[in-house]
């Protein structure tokens, strides 16, 4: 098992390496990509409220510790563009070079649903199955801290020093999946440095301080009751036309900046790959 998921034993990484060789060697199984575009076809919410998220192009890490003194959300531009994934990762490149590891994919329109559930799956069988091929179901490789496992992943990208302004750990996280994944809305315990590798995602958001109606069990603290996209939303829960939702689409190499404790919804608008810094 260490050998198929590519995990660390005893801090010896050779599993990984022979893991990595093996994928190369084997997984030659390649289909031809087409250019991820945003769908047209996206529930629009209805807002009374709201506000677009300002841009910044590659600022110093000195203006990004000033930028973040409001604590309110941001885009940065030209960040991440030497990244080799943002030209590298696609789903024809991760089958070709990836395809026999084993990941863990949430099966299911958002956890919140009942119908939700996890299931192992190589990510041949995951991009051929839910990513390539229409599905009427959904599945998401999400909040995956997939470089422990794919470690020549990691290559393909490089740390940000924006996370420099805090000493805690720095968690990486990957979310990959095909257009129509939602994550409901709901906030982290983390600052969040948001980059976008591949495809396109909407960020709705809202500040940390507005009561967003958040689920009673203690499993689901974190997550607001109200469904944003729901044509009733504003009849559900009449406070909502009072506050301010901040909206952002961001596309293949863009960073957010998303401050602690900040409620945001997200849907994906094409086939997506996102990688998120967590830092405290």
């Amino acid at each position: 098992m260490g050998l198929i998921m590519g995990a660390p034993i005893d801090k010896e990484f050779f599993i990984q390496e022979v893991a990595d060789i093996i994928s190369q060697k084997f997984d030659n199984m390649c289909i031809k990509d087409k250019k991820p575009t945003k769908s047209h076809n996206v529930p629009v919410p209805r807002f009374y409220n709201c506000k677009e998220i300002p841009s910044v192009d590659s600022p110093s890490l000195q203006q990004f510790m000033e930028l973040i003194k409001p604590g309110t959300p941001f885009v940065m531009k030209n960040v991440i563009s030497h990244w080799p994934a943002l030209k590298k990762w696609s789903p024809s490149y991760l089958i070709a070079k990836h395809g026999c590891r084993t990941v863990p994919v949430e099966l299911g329109s958002s956890y919140t649903s009942d119908r939700w559930s996890q299931k192992l799956m190589t990510l041949n069988d995951y991009i051929s199955t839910y990513i390539s091929s229409k599905s009427d179901d959904v599945a998401y490789l999400a909040q995956y801290e997939l470089f422990n496992h794919i470690t020549k992943l990691k290559e393909d990208i490089s740390p940000l020093d924006y996370c420099a302004v805090s000493d805690s750990e720095v968690v990486t996280n990957c979310w990959f999946g095909p257009e129509g994944t939602v994550s409901p809305l709901h906030h982290d315990h983390y600052q969040n440095l948001f980059c976008q590798v591949y495809g396109y995602k909407r960020f709705i958001m809202y500040d940390s301080s507005e009561n967003m109606h958040p689920h009673q069990h203690h499993l689901l603290n974190n997550t607001s009751q109200v469904d944003i996209e729901s044509p009733s939303v504003m009849e559900d829960f009449p406070d909502m036309k009072d506050k301010i939702a901040w909206v952002v689409e961001v596309g293949p190499g863009d960073v957010l900046y998303l401050p602690l404790h900040w409620w945001h919804h997200v849907r994906s608008l094409s086939v997506s790959f996102s990688v998120s810094f967590w830092w405290k």
